[in-house]
């Protein structure tokens, strides 16, 4: 991994760096937060933006009152980064657990539940599965490859369907 060599802050810089925190940073988590739809990893994501901003205040040619956008796209690849595996040994390697079978680990299900489990696509199935193991969005989000929105969005489009099967099978 290559070591980025960090010059330390001048003092201009950090009173810079200092009025643009006070100015944006509960904006910044607002964005983060939509962006990863965790209070914790919002902050992780802001944390890091403002890390990155500390090396690369240097090319802010804006004012500090229009230096939001480029602090946002700092935050954005700081979102997009949390999510990205870090290394070959992060990357899932083994779905047949989730995508083969579509029934819940729980008791043998009845043959009406089995019916309302399969109008799930495979990957909402796969998502209402690893929930029923007790993972969290996260945890499934790393197993599957996926963003934790996706595996939200999965989660709750499946949850729509299943709510719709059991009021047409009630």
């Amino acid at each position: 991994m290559d070591r980025i060599e960090v010059q330390p802050l001048t003092a201009a810089s950090a009173d810079r760096l200092d009025r643009l925190f006070r100015l944006y940073n509960a904006r910044l988590l607002g964005f983060a937060a939509t962006r990863t739809r965790d209070h914790a990893a919002a902050e992780d994501v802001v944390s890091e933006t403002w890390l990155r901003a500390a090396v690369s205040l240097s090319q802010l040619r804006a004012d500090d009152a229009h230096a939001y956008g480029w602090l946002r796209s700092i935050a954005f690849r700081a979102a997009v980064d949390q999510y990205r595996p870090r290394s070959a040994s992060e990357k899932p390697e083994d779905f047949t657990d989730a995508l083969s079978a579509r029934a819940l680990p729980a008791a043998p299900a009845a043959e009406a539940d089995a019916l309302v489990y399969e109008g799930l696509t495979d990957c909402q199935a796969a998502v209402w599965r690893l929930k029923a193991q007790g993972l969290s969005d996260r945890n499934i989000a790393r197993r599957l490859g996926r963003s934790e929105t996706a595996v939200w969005k999965r989660k709750h489009a499946g949850a729509r369907r299943l709510r719709a099967s059991l009021a047409l099978a009630g």
